[in-house]
């Protein structure tokens, strides 16, 4: 069962094809699930060192995003090399996902990709090479926010 102390908990209205989707596209790994009839109403997974549920909306309790709307959550996944980054993202926009932003290196060391899953949520794939410190990515940020944002 969960295995990472912060267990994000998914709503989606199709549990049963949202696992399908990580699996198949972010190679995540279903430990178990939990189902009340045909619905499922719990689930873990696993991805790299992480866990997370994926479950069906219930109406009154829970509800799932729109795909189409704004979302204020997302989720980070840290790859161990940046054509991880490439692999994933590729991978996933072939399963269906829609792609916010393309892998690039926002600087020498830090490359990141966004991505929408057809069950609303936002996920980004970053891969940090080991010598990239705080100060590296304020720098950027900085940088970043002088010219492109600003």
């Amino acid at each position: 069962m969960q295995s990472s102390t912060l267990h994000p908990n998914l709503t989606v209205d199709d549990a049963r094809a949202a696992i399908d989707f990580y699996v198949a596209a972010f190679g995540a790994e279903l430990v178990d699930e939990i189902t009340a009839g045909d619905t499922i109403i719990h689930s873990d997974l696993s991805l790299g060192g992480s866990t997370f549920t994926v479950a069906t909306a219930f109406a009154g309790s829970s509800s799932a995003p729109d795909p189409s709307a704004p979302s204020s959550v997302s989720f980070t996944v840290n790859l161990a090399s940046a054509a991880d980054v490439d692999t994933t993202f590729a991978r996933a926009v072939a399963s269906g996902a829609t792609a916010v932003a393309e892998p690039a290196d926002w600087f020498e060391g830090f490359r990141q990709s966004e991505l929408r899953c057809p069950f609303g949520h936002r996920w980004f794939f970053v891969h940090v090479a080991p010598e990239i410190t705080a100060a590296d990515v304020q720098r950027a940020s900085d940088a970043w926010m002088a010219t492109d944002a600003g």
